[in-house]
């Protein structure tokens, strides 16, 4: 078969521009393309243009999940591409992909293709095959802010020709210097932008209400919470000059912010919500890997405490969806999920990357944290087409800081260390609300919240 754009697939006008520039730019560059709106078909269809104006062409591919992987060889095979499976079983894709690599070398074939996950391809074996391939080739990554991390940004073949990222959040989480590090290998710059906003109103993704819920702490996170922000408040300025003091400092941001993701009165306010909910199907609840307290007193994982509420008291045919079930077992998830052989999915982060799971009606964000690439991968999961799918609905659990009202000075740095904190909280709703249908009223919401806190103007 050659490698090509299957005549049944239409390529958007918004894809073809992708694909205009990445080639404008030397055949290197960084898409950056709202979740939903067919990364992964715009990059097949770069290739196939590739392959056709180049006569040969070896394409690899990187993702950084199994599961991810699997769709992306479907979706090749569409493309008349027949990859080398190049992760789980070393025994299995070293020597596929050792003969794929000779014969392309050798001319016997014009066209190899090899698919690989972030963990396969920063190993050595991986590398030393890699280096072996003779150009062209395509290296494509997918969710490419991985890369940015040092390790991952040094595994890089420098003598790959051609080099495409894709990513909705190319911007890394407070890590410039791995942003810059990213950008630079791609070709310097971000080569064309399609965002959430230009999806939505041209149609590409579903638009979508948000119901923010806000959630307050027990007495006893609350208090946890406080001596956690006065041992951060006396490190502040210590933490300037000393790394010592920083990292003590940073740890203890950490176990703050745990505070607020494993928020006990969430499965309260959920609890609440369901109850007023005639039915619940198609659901996703995004949960953290953090515990909750149960009404004994044991510890209890929040993505646990979830579905036992959701099944148990709700009677909710619903199943976990995390790392700790197979493959095979997460395909027959998520086949399940689609048929409406169950209505809801209890998910923790392996839910954040690519996969698909466009039949989601509903998202409840139990669990959220204020990294950007989280946050809008999230949202763009129950924003994707589907059939079924007039609009979208998301739950989002905003858990509030300790009442300022016990800061005895606003002035005070202990209280701007909590506006800062909340600042990230507010930043994250305001991204939600801002293209809701019904942004206006979310916003009353938390007016009062902002108020309190000197945050009106975010």
């Amino acid at each position: 078969m050659t490698h090509t754009i299957p005549a049944f697939l239409n390529v958007r006008d918004y894809q073809k521009e992708a694909i205009t520039e990445w080639f404008k730019n030397e055949g290197r560059g960084l898409l950056e393309m709202a979740t939903g709106t067919g990364k992964t078909i715009t990059a097949l269809s770069l290739s196939a243009k590739l392959y056709e104006a180049l006569d040969r062409l070896a394409v690899v591919i990187v993702t950084p999940f199994t599961q991810l992987s699997l769709q992306w060889m479907e979706d090749c095979r569409n493309f008349g591409l027949r990859p080398v499976k190049a992760f789980e079983s070393k025994e299995k894709w070293f020597p596929q992909m050792e003969e794929y690599i000779r014969a392309f070398n050798r001319g016997v074939t014009d066209n190899i293709s090899i698919v690989t996950t972030n963990a396969t391809f920063s190993q050595k074996s991986f590398q030393e095959l890699l280096s072996s391939l003779n150009n062209p080739v395509l290296l494509i990554v997918d969710e490419a802010h991985y890369f940015g991390a040092a390790k991952l940004n040094k595994s890089l073949p420098a003598h790959v020709q051609y080099r495409l990222a894709l990513t909705a959040t190319p911007n890394r989480w407070m890590d410039e210097e791995g942003t810059e590090n990213l950008l630079s290998y791609f070709g310097g710059k971000v080569v064309y932008t399609f965002d959430l906003g230009r999806a939505i109103e041209a149609g590409f993704l579903t638009k979508y209400y948000y119901y923010p819920h806000l959630v307050t702490l027990t007495d006893e996170e609350a208090e946890e919470y406080l001596e956690l922000s006065n041992k951060i408040k006396k490190l502040v300025h210590q933490a300037e000059k000393d790394p010592e003091k920083k990292e003590m400092m940073n740890r203890l941001a950490i176990k703050r912010a745990r505070i607020i993701y494993s928020a006990q009165n969430k499965v309260v306010v959920l609890k609440e919500l369901l109850k007023k909910q005639e039915t619940v199907s198609k659901a996703l609840f995004y949960c953290g890997d953090g515990k909750v307290k149960e009404a004994s007193g044991e510890d209890q994982r929040q993505v646990d405490a979830v579905l036992d509420l959701v099944v148990n008291e709700f009677n909710i045919e619903a199943k976990r969806f995390t790392s700790s079930e197979s493959n095979k077992e997460r395909s027959n998830i998520l086949s399940q999920f689609e048929q409406g052989e169950i209505d809801a999915l209890v998910a923790i982060k392996c839910l954040d990357e690519g996969i698909d799971v466009p039949a989601t009606q509903t998202a409840y964000l139990i669990s959220s944290t204020s990294n950007p690439k989280e946050f809008i991968q999230r949202r763009g999961r129950v924003l994707r087409k589907h059939p079924d799918k007039k609009h979208a609905i998301i739950h989002d659990f905003i858990v509030m800081p300790p009442d300022p009202e016990l800061y005895e000075d606003k002035d005070d740095e202990l209280f701007n260390i909590e506006r800062a904190q909340l600042k990230k909280e507010i930043e994250r709703f305001s991204e939600f609300s801002r293209l809701a249908i019904n942004g206006p009223e979310a916003d009353m919401v938390i007016w009062e919240m902002k108020e309190n806190y000197h945050l009106l103007d975010v």
